[in-house]
């Protein structure tokens, strides 16, 4: 498969791929690696991959690979159903002086030959991708990215400013490498992003929070999202009693207003965390946090940081989203 990312984070949205591969079942394998491009040999149904990813934006049959002067071999070379569409991206600054549309058209040109061309009801699209080498796909499908901005914490009945972008929440659930139909637990689940996406994605979704005003509110925006999850009011310590094992987490706590963590010292607050974190997690299983500082992982003990991917959000916030492996 040939998967166009999102270039937000790029590392970001190349891990949750293949994170969301495995979680599929599959056994991800690059085939090659390009700036927003990720070729992978997944056997995984592509529809199903389609539903579980959040920053990327095509999913294509991979084709071929080829510098720029092989485009018209690669192009020739594409066994696809006819009639075809083609369409031609650009990464980035990636070979800024080529003339997308001149190169489109002469693809068409190519693949009319023997295929035909439909702009309108195509039986094949062809995606000419152009990173440092050019890709060539058969289209599969698009990540409803249109779905993520409608569920935008702001445009939901119950809003918080810092709340985490549905995209990444996305990412943040597919990072837990939790399969179909096992649980993910938010023990911060604030506004209800996470909690909306873990179960979007096919994943039961489990919610605590210290804040009545804020489980309350989660439950309005899940309701607003078609959503559903299990919800409960308690502290982070309390959730082996409250929630019990669980097959992942994936949370963005409390980044240090008074408010949020009532009035807990965040590096206490961090530890307390950790270690009810490990008592409902098992071997193996993956804890998906995002933290403004990662010095906070020093009190994970009981885990193994496995990667970190920062993401720039403002003048005084990064988020860094880290992946970590009870051991």
């Amino acid at each position: 498969m040939l998967l166009e990312l999102s270039m937000e984070c790029e590392s970001l949205a190349r891990s949750e791929a293949l994170s969301a591969i495995a979680a599929l079942g599959g056994s991800p394998k690059e085939l090659g690696s390009d700036t927003g491009v990720l070729i992978t040999d997944a056997d995984v149904d592509p529809h199903a991959l389609l539903g579980r990813l959040g920053l990327c934006h095509k999913v294509s049959e991979w084709l071929g690979s080829s510098d720029l002067c092989g485009v018209d071999s690669l192009v020739e070379a594409a066994d696809v159903p006819g009639p075809v569409r083609v369409r031609s991206t650009r990464i980035g600054e990636a070979h800024k002086d080529v003339d997308l549309a001149a190169m489109t058209r002469r693809a068409g040109g190519l693949l009319a030959k023997d295929k035909g061309v439909d702009l309108h009801s195509p039986a094949s699209e062809v995606r000419l991708v152009f990173s440092r080498s050019v890709h060539a796909g058969r289209l599969i499908g698009s990540i409803d990215r249109a779905s993520f901005e409608s569920r935008m914490n702001k445009r939901l009945p119950f809003h918080c400013p810092v709340s985490l972008h549905p995209k990444f929440a996305r990412a943040l659930v597919n990072l837990t490498q939790v399969p179909d139909g096992g649980t993910v637990l938010d023990p911060f689940c604030g506004t209800g992003a996470i909690l909306a996406e873990t179960n979007l994605a096919g994943l039961k979704a489990i919610g605590t929070d210290l804040s009545e005003k804020m489980v309350e509110g989660a439950m309005a925006n899940l309701k607003h999202v078609g959503a559903t999850a299990v919800t409960r009011i308690c502290d982070v310590g309390a959730i082996e009693m409250v929630v019990g094992e669980v097959d992942g987490i994936a949370t963005d706590p409390p980044y240090g207003r008074s408010t949020s963590t009532n009035g807990e010292p965040l590096d206490e607050l961090y530890a307390r965390s950790f270690r009810a974190f490990a008592d409902v997690l098992g071997r193996g299983c993956r804890l998906a946090i995002a933290v403004p500082d990662t010095g906070v992982l020093d009190a994970a003990r009981g885990f193994r940081l496995l990667e970190t991917h920062p993401l720039w959000v403002h003048r005084s916030l990064t988020r860094n989203f880290c992946v970590l492996e009870r051991v």
